[in-house]
């Protein structure tokens, strides 16, 4: 890795690998894996101001709103030291794209982005499973248990998340193709901006995202 710690975004649908590929990046190159997800849980968990903040603005069933969010990603960025680090959820919109230009401070930034047909997307999601007991995840089409929906290790019934029914899947994908839209158009003309077929299998898509992030990094 180049001695300035790059920042990695990695873009891409609900489903489409993001969270697989960050594990094999943070074991490969050392990388700060930051999900906006689990960043916003670790505020709560901490019981900080900003968690609190979260917390009520989550249990409402609102959107945390974007100065808020910048100012927790900035933070992030802000302890990174020598390290570089994966965006994964974030920036979500052209406001939060504009607003990481500007806390990024100078450091390099490589956006990829995961591309997946809408209809792999809904199979991937809708077949997805897990056990209420263990807490074991199953696919019902690529890694299906032993007994049709009951859970290899605890033989209880598997049951399914309510955002993967097929029009729940639908709807997300939608939304998320109009925020990230204008996202995809801001950094294309950049010249570090690049796409990664990301319907084909997970070795093969951080084959094409590591000689990226390591062409990018020498």
């Amino acid at each position: 890795m180049r001695r300035e710690p790059i920042i990695l975004v990695l873009l891409g649908p609900p489903g489409g690998g993001k969270g697989t590929q960050a594990k094999k990046l943070v074991e490969e190159y050392g990388l700060i894996h930051y999900s906006t997800g689990e960043i916003l849980r670790e505020e709560v968990r901490r019981g900080t101001e900003t968690g609190r903040r979260v917390r009520a603005i989550m249990e409402a069933g609102d959107l945390v709103p974007d100065e808020l969010m910048g100012r927790i990603v900035r933070s992030r960025l802000e302890t990174m030291n020598g390290e570089g680090c994966i965006l994964d959820g974030y920036p979500r919109n052209l406001a939060q794209a504009r607003f990481l230009e500007e806390a990024r401070g100078g450091r390099p930034l490589l956006v990829v982005n995961i591309t997946v047909p809408d209809n792999r997307l809904v199979e991937r999601l809708s077949g997805r499973r897990f056990c209420p007991r263990c807490g074991k995840l199953y696919n019902v089409r690529f890694s299906p248990p032993r007994e049709a929906e009951v859970c290899d290790l605890c033989g209880v019934q598997l049951e399914r998340r309510k955002d993967d029914h097929e029009s729940v899947i639908q709807e997300r994908l939608r939304v998320y193709a109009e925020e990230t839209h204008p996202v995809v158009d801001f950094y294309r003309d950049g010249g570090t901006y690049f796409e990664v077929d990301g319907d084909a299998g997970a070795d093969e898509v951080f084959s094409r995202i590591h000689r990226l992030v390591g062409a990018f990094s020498a």
